[in-house]
């Protein structure tokens, strides 16, 4: 049986290098395409970029973060990539406090702005 230690090490992936993180994300978006029997039109259609843009992603150069986002869109990830962006690594456990109060307070600021708008012939 695998103590504390060897579970939480094994969970923590080291993540790619700068240089190496877009053919990363480009071998594993192309795996995902792959495995859905998608040719890169469909994923392009499904899109809404070019065959060129799915090409390139899968390569690894360089592309918009927009046709980034709609590809991840197209493949399901939305949902991921914003709940990724809600679970922040804080360095701190005062970041973390911070987040949670700015959460709050954002949170606030828009249930004013909605009441207001509705309130408004």
């Amino acid at each position: 049986m695998k103590n504390l230690r060897e579970l939480v090490s094994g969970q923590q992936r080291k993540p790619p290098s700068l240089s190496d993180f877009p053919q990363e994300v480009g071998a594993r978006l192309r795996r995902q395409r792959m495995a859905f029997s998608w040719r890169q039109a469909d994923l392009a259609e499904r899109a809404g970029v070019s065959v060129q843009t799915v090409k390139s992603v899968e390569k690894g150069d360089p592309v918009a973060y927009e046709s980034l986002l709609r590809l991840l869109l197209a493949l399901g990830h939305g949902v991921d990539f914003l709940r990724m962006l809600e679970s922040p690594h804080f360095p701190t456990l005062r970041a973390q406090e911070r987040y949670l109060e700015l959460s709050a307070t954002n949170a606030l600021k828009a249930r004013r702005v909605r009441s207001t708008l509705e309130g408004r012939p």
